[in-house]
């Protein structure tokens, strides 16, 4: 590992929420001459001083629970010893049993850990179990707890004026914390199985080309898509408030649709848009089947969807329009791409109705029980 007596030894505490973001951050600190020798708390990184040098790094967890198969239990052993294979030594793990492992980078395939899609997605179901399902349950159940008490607290000193405010507000503020950090480790897992699935080349791709950015009309995001296509660059896909692009030597025009616009254009043509009458959360893909349908017969192609609500179409500039079809939707330049505002506005008014009934009904209760 290059390490020379007397070398110098340091300690950072560092908070990552994505594997890949610390992967890199490990690899930059091998290129300043510091090597990670062990990991605690999950935060807390030991490095020693080494000769700057080019390594790589990967993280794998094996861990065992409930009741576990043969295959559990060789995991760990199996993965080291062909690891080991390929010049990955195992550095250290910390206490929730995520292996560290590097490697001097040799810049060809041996530099990826996984080199298959089906294995990296089976490391990444790995971290999403632990992040969005046990810690998760974790959380819920010591809410669920923390509910039982305060009922029989209620049941038994319930008629005690003011005995349970105190009680009160300490459930509601656990309840308020639980249920935020519940969230977050299920967006996190989330997060943290979605870039595990990518290859090493696919993720310097998405940091090298992709770009984060929020337009609020048709015109904007065209634009912006414009731009990029003189740069050089085509639009890959678009994934959690990303563009994702990649070198083309091709150039293309690209067209914006919403559920909006494609209500206008029917009504324009004196048809009307109508909904699926069980549809009663909006969860149908009729009016995006409508748009790709159009869009298709216009010769273009599906580029990328922006949260299910914007359809982003693309075509190379060199090739011709179908006879008797227009090649774009005419999106109005000016057209907001998002409805969220008055959908954020009609979930604030429900959420407001359900405290008002809930609330009668609790007084209801109450009085009726003469507590």
């Amino acid at each position: 590992m290059c390490l020379g007596k007397g070398s110098k030894s340091m300690k950072k505490w560092k908070f990552f929420n994505s594997l890949l973001k610390e992967r890199d951050w490990l690899e930059e600190m091998a290129e300043k001459g510091w090597l990670l020798t062990d990991m605690t708390f999950g935060m807390c990184y030991h490095f020693r001083e080494i000769e700057p040098a080019k390594k790589v790094y990967e993280i794998d967890r094996f861990t065992v629970s409930g009741y576990p198969g043969k295959q559990e239990l060789t995991a760990r052993k199996t993965a080291i010893d062909i690891a080991k294979q390929y010049g990955w030594e195992v550095v250290t793990h910390d206490e929730d049993m995520n292996y560290y492992f590097v490697k001097d980078k040799a810049g060809d395939e041996s530099d990826e850990f996984y080199d298959d899609e089906a294995l990296r997605r089976e490391r990444a179901e790995k971290f999403l179990k632990r992040y969005a399902f046990e810690e998760t349950g974790l959380l819920l159940g010591m809410l669920l707890g923390l509910s039982v008490v305060y009922v029989l607290l209620f049941l038994f000193v319930g008629q005690e004026s003011g005995s349970l405010i105190p009680f009160m507000w300490v459930y509601i503020i656990a309840a308020i914390i639980i249920v935020a950090i519940s969230f977050w480790l299920i967006c996190t897992g989330q997060q943290i199985y979605e870039e595990l699935s990518l290859s090493r080349e696919q993720w310097e791709s998405r940091k090298k080309y992709g770009e984060k950015k929020t337009f609020r009309t048709a015109g904007q995001l065209v634009s912006y898509l414009k731009e990029k296509n003189e740069q050089g660059l085509m639009l890959l896909d678009y994934e959690k408030g990303c563009y994702l692009f990649e070198e083309s030597e091709r150039s293309y025009q690209y067209d914006v649709d919403t559920k909006y616009a494609l209500k206008k254009r029917l009504k324009e043509q004196g048809k009307k848009y109508k909904r699926e009458k069980k549809d009663w959360y909006g969860q149908s893909v009729q009016w995006h089947e409508m748009s790709i349908a159009e869009a298709e017969k216009a010769g273009l192609e599906l580029a990328a969807v922006i949260n299910g609500e914007i359809l982003i179409y693309r075509r190379e500039c060199s090739e011709e329009k179908p006879d008797g079809v227009e090649s774009c939707f005419h999106t109005a330049e000016n057209m907001r791409l998002s409805e969220k505002s008055r959908d954020f506005a009609l979930i604030c008014g429900t959420v407001l109705v359900i405290a008002f009934v809930a609330g009668f009904l609790a007084g209801f209760v109450k009085k009726s029980l003469g507590l």
